[in-house]
């Protein structure tokens, strides 16, 4: 009955070690693209709320020009001793169909340390509703619940993006397609 509890117990903490080392393997974050040479670069936020207020046509954002844009609001202190070894460096997004990937990347003591969260966005009559249906330490995928650690961190982007978040769900539909957002902000 000991060899069998001992041979549990090494499977169990053979799994962890397991688990760890795939959660410590950090996923691959495209790099920033540059924009697009043209006669302006596209000012998210006036572009959403001048949406909002014509409500003339559908527009697009594309999987680049939002994370340009996140990658310029986004500046991130940690708070003392924290500071001394990590550094949030930026979020990622990943578009699909009907699925956004939303990439937290970290460098901690010169290892880059990262986090996946995946959401849906559906329109509940007059509101907006995202659900969380999964994520990723790394490479290691959880279900939502165990995403939990992260709400600290969720919590402070939404407070840092309000305003953008505001303006974009004042739009009439929102879609996620591959590689970019599908804003209408028409009346039905």
């Amino acid at each position: 009955m000991k060899f069998i509890f001992h041979v549990l117990l090494l499977l169990a903490l053979s799994a962890l070690a397991g688990a760890a080392w795939v959660a410590h393997r950090p996923v691959a974050v495209a790099p920033l693209e540059a924009p697009k040479p043209g006669p302006r670069v596209r000012e998210f936020v006036d572009d959403l709320k001048q949406a909002a207020i014509k409500r003339s046509a559908i527009f697009e954002i594309s999987e680049g020009e939002l994370n340009r844009h996140l990658a310029k609001v986004l500046t991130a202190k940690m708070t003392p001793p924290a500071d001394r070894w990590v550094k949030f460096e930026r979020l990622a997004f990943e578009l699909e169909p009907d699925l956004a990937h939303a990439t937290l990347v970290w460098d901690v003591q010169g290892h880059t340390s990262t986090a996946t969260v995946d959401f849906r966005i559906r329109r509940l009559e007059d509101v907006f509703r995202v659900e969380v249906v999964g994520g990723s330490y790394g490479h290691l995928v959880v279900p939502r619940g165990m995403l939990r650690p992260l709400s600290p961190a969720l919590e402070k982007l939404a407070d840092v993006l309000k305003e953008e978040i505001q303006a974009l769900f004042q739009m009439n539909q929102i879609q996620l397609a591959q590689d970019k957002l599908v804003i209408d902000p028409r009346f039905p």
